[in-house]
């Protein structure tokens, strides 16, 4: 396509048209310095296109040159100055400047001569939401959602802005709704998972976590968080099963092998547990609660109260002010002996309870 676009505006250099299309055509392989070279050949043939003015600002926009696009999209509103789409470029060129101020300005014009454009309600939501202007930006998607109720995308931005203000019921029902309108997307089962599972209903965050892994088996957190509902309901065999799916996506993951070995815990498979939190170190070695669990079963479980000892040592010397594990290192050190340094932790550790 590019070729045969090329060889045009090669035959006749002055057709505007033949350096429009070959410009589309660079935009669309994504060659914008070549697109850009293009658009500007047809702007010196014919400056008076407002649409290729508006190209040429979205191609600048493409490769970051945001203050040339706000330059291209002003001559585009010279030519045509109650076109929507230019002032909805201008804002979106000015909220990637970060100058948030100046991107509501130009998304309100656009919206004096367009009212129905959703994508601008949308882009004004999300200003709001950065400003932490919540009730603005749930106005704004309202509008948006009215305007185009069928936008899955919308009411998935509504729902987080719920979620984030802890708004659960109000965020499950826009989800429910996104849902409807796209009941195959992996993410929108795994956002309404984390909003039920917020509220300790672990029922149905099972059944949402295992509709997105379904939908999408490769999806790491979904099978993580599958997992952890399934510990909280103490299904433990299933929670193993899906913490390894996890590990299989991802080898290198402390946190799936600390969840991996309280499950094996909960089951009394201390072996299984043990290496598990080992894993856990290796990859985390100033992981507190790994060195604190396994420095227990140590203790208290193997007998092995010199491993124990060195373990507790280190969560001491990570967090001294710690106080869930002072009563094993002392009966560790009781053990082997020492009864000093058991007398020791005992009172180190009442004294700092009693500050607590």
């Amino acid at each position: 396509m590019i070729e045969r676009y090329k060889k045009s505006a090669e035959l006749d250099p002055n057709d505007a048209d033949a350096w429009i299309n070959l410009a589309d055509a660079y935009y669309d392989e994504g060659k914008y310095e070549k697109a850009i070279e293009a658009y500007q050949k047809a702007i010196e043939l014919n400056p008076f296109f407002s649409e290729v003015w508006n190209n040429l600002g979205l191609t600048f926009s493409m490769i970051h040159q945001f203050e040339e696009a706000i330059e291209c999209y002003q001559e585009a509103l010279k030519i045509e100055p109650d076109d929507a789409i230019s002032y909805y470029n201008m804002g979106f060129a000015y909220e990637d400047l970060e100058d948030y101020d100046n991107a509501l300005k130009f998304y309100k014009i656009a919206l004096d001569y367009e009212p129905s454009y959703s994508d601008v309600w949308n882009n004004i939501a999300l200003i709001y939401r950065e400003k932490e202007q919540y009730d603005e930006a749930i106005e704004c998607y309202k509008k948006a959602i009215k305007i185009n109720p069928d936008e899955q995308m919308l009411y998935n931005n509504l729902a987080i802005i719920y979620y984030d203000n802890q708004n659960f019921d109000e965020a499950i029902k826009i989800y429910k709704k996104a849902i409807d309108l796209n009941p195959n997307n992996a993410e929108l089962w795994f956002d309404l998972g984390d909003v039920v599972y917020e509220q300790n209903d672990y029922e149905l965050a099972i059944n949402c976590y295992t509709k997105a892994t379904e939908l999408n088996p490769q999806f790491l957190e979904a099978w993580n968080n599958l997992g952890l509902s399934y510990t909280f309901t103490e299904k433990f065999e299933k929670s193993i099963k899906c913490y390894k799916e996890a590990l299989n996506l991802q080898e290198e993951d402390a946190v799936l092998f600390e969840n991996l070995a309280f499950s094996y815990s909960a089951l009394n498979d201390f072996d299984n547990a043990i290496l598990c939190y080992q894993n856990t170190l290796k990859i985390d070695p100033d992981n507190i609660n790994a060195l604190k669990k396994l420095g227990v079963i140590f203790c208290d479980v193997k007998n092995n109260y010199e491993g124990a000892i060195i373990l507790f040592d280190k969560v001491f010397s990570l967090d001294p002010s710690d106080v869930d594990f002072w009563e094993s290192a002392a009966r560790c050190h009781k053990k082997v002996g020492n009864s000093e340094k058991a007398k020791e932790w005992i009172e180190t550790g009442s004294r700092l309870k009693a500050n607590d």
